[in-house]
């Protein structure tokens, strides 16, 4: 008959390089260990309406703030000229095309010309 070796799951999973060899030895009981529906129950046993509420309220704050962050970033975009904004593929219009720009010239040594 093998000695009965009793650990809680915190302290058990402490031995977790030597577990193996504990069960060949020992017969190791785990004191606090719950199935996936005794988890399950106690969880539901905390829930109530209260909780609840407090939780979908703070949700609905979080979206609220979400949505107030996009909107200012939509109207910022908005007032943002798009003539100002430079794209790197675009070659500019009042610049004849022997007199390259700085930005081009740098662009053709990373990518290549283009053909």
């Amino acid at each position: 008959m093998r000695i009965i070796k009793k650990y809680t799951v915190k302290e058990w999973k402490k031995f977790y390089n030597i577990q193996e060899m504990l069960c060949k030895k020992f017969d190791v009981i785990l004191t606090d260990h719950k199935t996936n529906k005794e988890q399950l129950v106690e969880i539901l046993k905390n829930i109530n309406l209260k909780n609840t509420n407090k939780g979908i309220e703070t949700f609905n704050k979080m979206i609220q703030a979400f949505g107030g962050s996009i909107e200012q970033l939509t109207t910022e975009l908005d007032k943002t000229s798009q003539n100002n904004i430079k794209i790197w593929s675009d070659e500019p219009e009042n610049e004849p095309k022997s007199h390259k720009s700085k930005d081009q010239m740098n662009l053709e040594k990373i990518w290549g010309k283009r053909k």
